[in-house]
């Protein structure tokens, strides 16, 4: 995520002297300032640009000084502060960073301030900010659908290798589209401690400016300790009752799978009517299991989706552009590489979600590599079995999209194409249009 800019130049008698930053808040300590100045002046090239990355205090700081000026000018050095707690594509942020730097120092000094503050959202766009807790009892899977929803992992993986428990609360920040969210995963054995009120340093930890708690609970604790289910609930309505406002609390009954398949549409009616009859709350019905997956994404899609614009706007475009077509699915990735949108066809094969997530999960690094070098602009994978997927590279990293990927059993490949580039000529209108207002 990207904390901000700086300017500043330096004075051989006073030292540094900052003459821009943005956003105003955006805190820059003299350390840091000497740091950087100190790793330029070292530097004996004096006859180009120069660009630098240093790690700082958990931050990713970019640094550019067009060295050929300093014997006139002195130094003169554009910075970008990134949090380095999350992973992020830096390819076309930094080629979009060290542009701006090159242009912004090519313009008077008087103007500088100006231009500075005229253009730097087209690299900036401050994100709104999130908290999302997970709760619920031991071995639920809550830190698998974290690592899956938000960190790209491979669902399979996680099938046959489960996760350690998790031990106390695991903060995690994460980019979603204009979001910056913060993700709360909890300790299933320590649950019954979390929501005893005398515990109050860690209920506050947790729950503290909460927007959505979501609850997990497998079907056997459902038909075995019912009771309990409730008597977690009761606990955290309290809680929501008595010291958060405006905080949604959402059920996720997660293994899915482990439901009879006969049984299931069934069971989950039933397991439905009763939640909503008694409790009046909303349930979503998941797993990580390759055939059930689609339904984990499209719960947080479901839910995040009242925080961002941006999705609701991208999902439309992509259930407008496929509505016509049949046997096809299409999704989009962050930067994360994590599925941040997607929609399909209902007749779509989804026992081919997984591996087409799977494989191009596995060549995206690849991708990344050969951008660097070349300008490449899609990927198109073509099966013995009709199924062609073409995987699209976005151009809009600095808004958090990656890829765009669309693969369809009944369309060929010339014709994916042609979708994918609707598709993508949409979104870049949107985004330009955003950039503008």
């Amino acid at each position: 995520m990207v904390k901000g800019f700086a300017i500043f130049s330096w004075d051989q008698k006073i030292g540094s002297v900052l003459e821009i930053k943005y956003p105003e808040t955006l805190k820059i300590s003299s350390n840091l300032i000497n740091k950087i100045y100190m790793t330029h002046a070292y530097s004996e090239q004096f006859e180009n640009e120069e660009f630098i990355q240093i790690d700082y205090n958990e931050n990713l700081i970019l640094s550019y000084c067009d060295k050929t000026r300093v014997a006139e000018f002195g130094y003169e050095i554009f910075i970008l502060i990134l949090d380095q707690t999350e992973k992020i594509n830096l390819h076309k942020l930094k080629s979009q960073f060290i542009k701006f730097g090159e242009i912004l120092f090519q313009k008077p000094k008087e103007q500088r301030k100006k231009y500075f503050l005229k253009n730097i959202t087209s690299i900036y766009k401050k994100p709104s900010a999130k908290k999302i807790l997970l709760l619920g009892r031991a071995a639920t899977g809550k830190t698998s659908i974290k690592k899956i929803v938000f960190e790209g992992k491979n669902p399979k993986d996680l099938l046959f290798d489960p996760m350690e428990p998790t031990r106390g609360i695991t903060p995690s920040v994460y980019s979603w589209l204009d979001l910056k969210l913060g993700l709360f995963d909890t300790s299933g054995q320590e649950l019954p401690y979390l929501l005893d009120e005398n515990n109050f340093k860690e209920q506050t930890m947790a729950f503290e400016n909460v927007d959505v708690i979501i609850y997990l609970f497998e079907y056997t604790m459902w038909v075995d300790r019912k009771e309990l289910i409730f008597k977690d609930l009761e606990k955290i309505n309290l809680i929501i009752k008595d010291k958060l406002e405006n905080t949604q609390l959402i059920l996720f009954l997660h293994k899915i799978d482990l439901i009879e398949k006969n049984s299931r549409k069934e069971s989950l009616k039933e397991i439905e009517s009763i939640i909503k009859n008694q409790l009046h709350l909303p349930i979503y019905f998941t797993s990580i299991y390759p055939k059930l997956i689609y339904n984990l994404y499209n719960a947080f899609y479901e839910i995040l989706s009242d925080f961002t614009e941006d999705r609701k706007y991208i999902k439309q475009i992509l259930d407008e552009l496929i509505r016509d077509f049949k046997k096809i699915m299409c999704y989009i990735t962050n930067n994360n590489n994590a599925i941040i949108v997607q929609t399909m066809d209902k007749e779509f094969n989804t026992l081919l979600i997984n591996h087409t997530h799977k494989m191009i999960a596995q060549i995206n690094q690849s991708i990344e590599n050969m951008l660097e070098k070349e300008n490449i602009s899609h990927l198109i994978i073509s099966s013995t079995k009709a199924l062609n997927i073409i995987m699209n590279h976005l151009n809009l990293s600095n808004y958090n999209l990656n890829n765009l990927i669309v693969m369809s059993e009944t369309l060929s490949a010339n014709k994916l194409i042609f979708l994918a580039g609707k598709i993508r000529g949409k979104l870049n209108r949107f985004y330009l249009y955003q950039k503008k207002k």
